[in-house]
C-alpha cells in the first residue's frame, strides 16, 4: 500500500466481518460458504482497488458510465425476476446485484466530471427493476459533487423544491402498491399486525427482548422460529440485537463510526486531489446512508426499503463493492 491503512479502519472491519459471519452461521448456515467467499473476493478485489487512482481515471469517465448503465439494464433485460424485482444476474456460483457492483464505476464517474445529474440516468433504470432503495443509495452518492459546484447545488435546489411540489404526484402515480404500502404501514404498523405492518412489529419485538446480552447465540425466539422475516438481509440488526444484546450491537454501531471518521478525514486530507476528495467522501456518505436507513427501518423509525447493513446483510454485492471502492480510496 502507498498509504499506510488507518489501524481503526482495519479493525473496524475486522469487527464487522466477524459479526457478519457470525449470524450469517446462526441465521442462515447454507449461506455461509457463499458469505466467505464473498469476503474473499471482496479482499482481492480491496488490492485490485489499490491500483486505481481515481484521478487517473478520468479519461475514461464516459466510458466507466455508459458500462454501469449497461450492467444496471442487464437484470431487466434477462429477466431474472426475484420476488417481483429485476435486481440480479446469476453468474453460477454467485448472485450479483448490479446496482451494489455499480456504485464504484459511477463515483470514479462522478468524481471526475463536472456533471454530477448525469447519475439520474442510472437512478431511473434502477426504478425501472423497481429498486427504490438502491435507487435512493446511488442518488445520495451525488451529494459531495453537488455541494463542491455552486451552480449545480443552485439547481438541485430548485429541482428539489419542484419534487417536493410533485411528491403527492409522485406517491400515485409512480411508487407501485407495495412500496405504497410499506409507507401506510410504516406510519401506523398496527393497522395491519398480520399483514404489511407485520415486519416492523416482529423487528421491534426481537430488538426489545435482546437486553443487554441478548438471548444468547441461535436462541433468538423472533429469528429463529421464523417470526422475524428476512432475518439475515433487511432484519439482520434486529436479529443480532436479539440473539446478542445491546453490548454487542455497540460494538457493531462502533464500527461503523470509526469507518465514516476514517473515511472523512482521509477525504478532507485530500482536498488537493478533488477526484479522490468526492470519491472518498461520496463513500464514507454512502455507508452511513445505508446504515442510518437500515437501522432506523429496524427500530421501526423509517419504512422498510431494502437497504442492505453494509457489510453485515448477506449477500456478496455490497461487500465487494465496498472493498473494492476502499481500495480505491487508499490508492493515493
Amino acid at each position: 500500500m502507498r498509504n499506510k491503512f488507518p489501524l481503526a479502519l482495519v479493525i473496524s472491519l475486522i469487527v464487522l466481518c466477524s459479526f457478519n459471519l457470525l449470524m450469517i452461521s446462526s441465521l442462515a448456515p447454507s449461506l455461509l460458504l457463499k458469505q466467505i467467499l464473498s469476503w474473499i473476493i471482496g479482499i482481492i478485489l480491496f488490492f485490485i482497488g489499490l491500483q486505481i487512482n481515481p484521478k487517473q481515471s478520468q479519461p475514461y469517465r464516459w466510458s466507466l458510465f455508459f458500462f454501469a448503465c449497461f450492467m444496471l439494464m442487464l437484470p431487466i433485460i434477462l429477466g431474472n425476476l426475484t420476488r417481483g424485482s429485476h435486481r440480479w444476474i446469476n453468474i453460477g456460483f454467485l448472485t450479483l446485484q448490479p446496482s451494489e457492483i455499480m456504485k464504484a464505476p459511477l463515483m470514479l464517474f462522478l468524481a471526475t466530471t463536472s456533471q454530477p445529474l448525469f447519475l439520474l440516468i442510472p437512478v431511473f433504470i434502477v426504478m425501472l427493476q423497481p429498486d427504490l432503495g438502491s435507487a435512493i443509495t446511488i442518488l445520495v452518492l451525488m451529494l459531495p459533487a453537488i455541494f463542491y459546484n455552486p451552480k449545480i447545488l443552485k439547481l438541485s435546489l430548485f429541482l428539489g423544491i419542484i419534487l417536493v411540489f410533485l411528491s403527492p404526484a409522485a406517491y400515485r402515480f409512480v411508487l407501485r402498491d407495495y412500496q405504497k404500502e410499506r409507507i401506510v404501514n410504516f406510519l401506523n404498523p398496527t393497522a395491519d399486525p398480520l399483514g404489511q405492518g407485520y415486519n416492523l412489529i416482529q423487528s421491534q419485538i426481537a430488538i426489545g427482548s435482546g437486553g443487554l446480552f441478548g438471548k444468547g447465540y441461535r436462541q433468538g425466539t423472533q429469528a429463529q422460529l421464523l417470526f422475524l422475516p428476512e432475518k439475515h438481509t433487511d432484519f439482520i440488526f434486529a436479529a443480532t440485537t436479539e440473539e446478542l444484546g445491546f453490548f454487542a450491537i455497540s460494538l457493531i454501531i462502533l464500527a461503523y463510526f470509526f469507518i465514516i471518521k476514517t473515511l472523512i478525514e482521509k477525504a478532507y486530507n485530500t482536498h488537493n486531489n478533488l477526484p479522490l476528495f468526492i470519491f472518498t467522501l461520496g463513500i464514507a456518505i454512502e455507508i452511513w446512508t445505508q446504515a442510518f436507513i437500515n437501522i432506523g427501518m429496524n427500530l421501526g423509525l423509517l419504512p422498510v426499503t431494502g437497504i442492505p447493513l453494509p457489510f453485515m446483510s448477506v449477500g456478496g454485492s455490497s461487500i465487494m463493492s465496498l472493498l473494492f471502492s476502499l481500495g480505491i480510496i487508499y490508492s493515493a
